[in-house]
């Protein structure tokens, strides 16, 4: 082939080599885009449920399903609870095993509460209030707690804005709720201890203290199991 025969391909060639060199830094330049918009849209998602910021609570709860199983322990001085809490539906149910030092079994504690759909939680199993109370328990407390802020809602006792607190427990986004604004009709035992729900399933995790800016009293340990299902 002659000279003059081969420069057309030779400069095809060329023109192709270009298009890819193109279309490659077209790639790059869209990729870097993109890690640059994603990251900034994780950081407002951050910053927007950082510890201590004030978030409505309805889209919170629209998000949580119906169902979840949770798994911890809490410890204490002398014994550690091994806990169990599900929800199927509108049962929520509590099993608690108690474990003194030594691993010696000292128990176990069961209890059950079904919401109604007008907002009344009724105890079904392990109830030691009085019968009206183990009927329609407003001012249900502890691990069993969703049901007493779905019910709130229900009933209007928390309004449709009310608003939470976002906290982190153990590496789990939590929703802590004011004690005060769940139960009006009923006076906390321990005054400044919110319930705090887990933001991807509703299970109550634990409690945090305003007085003491920290989560105590009935809160699991780190390495609690909480899962949607």
């Amino acid at each position: 082939m002659s000279a003059a025969r081969s420069r057309p391909v030779l400069r095809d060639a060329r023109s192709v080599r270009g298009l890819v060199a193109l279309a490659v830094a077209l790639v790059v330049a869209v990729t870097v885009v993109l890690v640059v918009v994603t990251g900034a849209s994780r950081s407002r998602a951050e910053a927007a449920v950082a510890d201590g910021t004030a978030i409505a609570l309805a889209p919170v709860v629209a998000a949580w399903p119906d169902g979840y199983a949770v798994t911890g322990t809490k410890s204490e001085p002398l014994y550690v609870e091994h806990i169990t809490s599900t929800r199927t539906g509108d049962r929520y149910a509590l099993t608690i095993e108690v474990v003194a030092q030594g691993d010696t079994p000292l128990g176990v504690q069961r209890s059950a509460v079904q919401l109604g759909d007008d907002g009344a939680v009724q105890w079904i199993d392990g109830c030691t209030k009085p019968a009206a109370q183990c009927s329609d328990d407003p001012g249900l407390r502890g691990f069993l707690s969703q049901a007493a802020l779905l019910g709130a809602l229900e009933r209007g006792v928390l309004p449709a804005d009310a608003t939470g607190v976002a906290r982190t427990l153990h590496g789990h986004p939590v929703v802590c709720v004011s004690d005060r604004a769940l139960h009006p009709a009923d006076p906390p035992v321990v005054e400044g201890l919110d319930p705090c729900f887990s933001i991807s399933t509703g299970a109550l995790l634990g409690h945090w203290s305003t007085p003491s800016a920290a989560f105590v009293g009935p809160t699991l340990a780190e390495g609690l199991v909480d899962e949607a299902r």
